[in-house]
């Protein structure tokens, strides 16, 4: 995970812990996240661990028709380390779309929902942050060597943000409910369309979703389902896919992004990072991306151990106790010590004991085998969500294989 990274997300876990205000991840993209900017979420996005966002090329003002510009007060707010989008007043609403955008054309296409953004954190001067010290992930016993995770010497990171750049924001989704005719409702949820089939907008409101761990160990299953149609050579072939890409941030980004691109236009795409037999199933190209999504949010670090974990064949230990320690404090929000069942780590050798203490802690829990207890940070539970999917993905491969 870069520093601005480290940033982004320490800043909206202070700012507004558990809520809707998504970080930047990328310095680079932050002109595209400004009030008004129209942004995709990725399509197997999941608020365990944080819906995800990507750019576009587009602002909502760019798909009105010629003239037409909000009155009033202006719109967009900011929050400043230094308020985000409002209609004015009733005349906003009647604004007209430009039907025939080729932009919005694509998107109805593709079946795409767009989100405006309403609110920013930005940065009110430039500043240069810097970080010294050893890298994440850095541990000293020799088993480490091979994963590269030993011998890492004393650095030196520095990052510089930008005055005016973005570094948290939130979204409400854009509805067209007519040729012209649009909206941005205050409350939007995974039924609900940008571009509604038929032509008419349906709300179909699900009431309260009661996010517990229940409710994500459903999610996850959910995805495991389909992958476990998958033919055992599938799912073989997989698990080596997947091996060789752990470790390797960026190329699990791009084969991410790809597949989302695949699966966008509607067709299977080339893709040697993954297997044939995979590709032939698109549920089971669904569930992937998911499962990419989740794996993504893990450090390079993290990622690497999962595939020593996956040799050393511990994985179901490791998944029982995120399982256990999330299932008893998914819904604390105070920080405590609190003791863990002896027989959780009765089974691993010294070795994997250590493994695993540097996995779950690079999510932020931190295990002492004292006790043995855990200290539990409510902020770190989207990181262990993350990490709990991952887990349950590589479990069952490495069962099947």
């Amino acid at each position: 995970m870069t520093m601005f990274e480290n940033v982004t997300r320490a800043l909206t876990r202070q700012l507004n812990p558990r809520g809707d205000l998504t970080p930047l991840d990328s310095l680079i993209d932050f002109k595209r996240f400004h009030p008004f900017c129209l942004v995709l979420r990725k399509r197997k996005s999941t608020l365990f661990w944080g819906a995800r966002y990507v750019r576009t090329d587009y602002t909502f003002l760019d798909i009105l028709e010629p003239g037409s510009s909000p009155s009033g007060q202006p719109w967009p707010r900011t929050w400043g380390l230094r308020e985000g989008l409002e209609p004015a007043n009733q005349e906003d609403l009647k604004l007209k779309l430009l039907a025939e955008h080729p932009f919005l054309e694509e998107m109805r296409s593709r079946g795409e929902n767009l989100y405006v953004v309403m609110e920013v954190v930005e940065a009110v001067q430039e500043v240069t942050l810097e970080r010294a010290g050893r890298a994440e992930g850095c541990f000293s016993l020799p088993f480490f060597a091979p994963l590269g995770l030993q011998g890492s010497v004393n650095h030196r990171e520095a990052v510089t943000i930008p005055k005016g750049c973005v570094l948290a924001f939130r979204v409400r989704q854009l509805m067209v409910k007519g040729k012209d005719e649009w909206d941005i409702p205050h409350i939007y949820n995974d039924n609900m369309y940008t571009f509604p089939p038929g032509g008419c907008h349906i709300y179909c409101c699900l009431g309260a979703v009661h996010e517990d761990f229940r409710t994500l160990k459903e999610e996850v299953q959910r995805e495991t389902w389909e992958v476990e149609k998958l033919s055992p050579e599938g799912k073989s072939s997989l698990l080596s896919s997947l091996s060789k890409l752990l470790g390797k941030k960026k190329e699990l980004q791009d084969l991410e992004l790809t597949l989302e691109g695949a699966l966008g236009q509607g067709h299977e795409e080339a893709l040697e990072a993954l297997p044939k037999n995979v590709l032939q199933s698109k549920g089971a190209m669904d569930a992937i991306l998911y499962f990419l999504g989740a794996l993504a949010e893990l450090s390079e670090a993290q990622q690497k151990l999962l595939v020593k974990s996956v040799e050393k064949k511990i994985l179901p230990v490791q998944l029982k106790l995120v399982e256990s320690t999330m299932e008893q404090n998914f819904l604390q929000d105070k920080e405590g010590v609190f003791p863990l069942r002896p027989e959780l780590f009765s089974s691993l050798g010294e070795e994997e004991l250590t493994l695993t203490e540097a996995l779950v802690g690079l999510s932020g829990l931190e295990v002492q085998r004292s006790g043995p207890q855990y200290t539990w940070d409510p902020d770190t539970l989207p990181r262990l969500c993350a990490l709990y999917a991952g887990l349950s993905l590589l479990q069952l491969l490495t069962k099947a294989s």
